[in-house]
């Protein structure tokens, strides 16, 4: 017995659609399991804002792979993010931007705005929006990518 033959997927809740497919209790089914229901999707696929080129070595979002910044891109290597060593970018990819707000960091006051990979949501660093001290300005538009959130991809020997 399949209840969801014929019933569209909103007429019945998953666990009632798929009938004794999810049931505990249900007995043990011999032979080929009946297709799926058109509402289960099998599987998500990853799919990324941007690619960059594979010739190039590149940063990685460490919990789901998404391309982040190409090695070209990298300004420094002596940051400090708030969980430990961080990169300064020129520009990242796959990355969506908080609101802006006003931090005091360990060299002065910024304007700064958390940013997050598009893919996974987590947080990743931040992105200068602007910096009050004449010495910073360099930083203004630039990345903060944690090292704890981002992994070597492609083309490190």
């Amino acid at each position: 017995m399949y209840v969801a033959r014929g019933l569209t997927a909103r007429s019945l809740p998953p666990w009632q659609a798929l009938g004794s497919l999810c049931s505990p209790w249900a007995a043990p089914r011999v032979g080929p399991l009946p297709p799926a229901p058109a509402m289960v999707r099998i599987s998500k696929p990853k799919t990324f804002q941007a690619y960059l080129d594979d010739c190039h070595r590149r940063y990685s979002c460490a919990h789901c792979r998404a391309h982040l910044a190409n090695h070209d891109d990298l300004i420094s290597k002596s940051f400090q993010g708030s969980q430990g060593r961080a990169y300064l970018f020129n520009s990242v990819v796959n990355v969506g931007c908080g609101p802006a707000e006003e931090r005091v960091l360990l060299t002065g006051l910024h304007a700064v705005a958390d940013i997050h990979c598009e893919n996974c949501k987590t947080t990743l660093g931040w992105k200068y929006e602007q910096a009050f001290e004449s010495s910073q300005k360099y930083k203004e538009g630039k990345y903060i990518i944690e090292l704890n959130h981002m992994i070597k991809d492609n083309g490190w020997d």
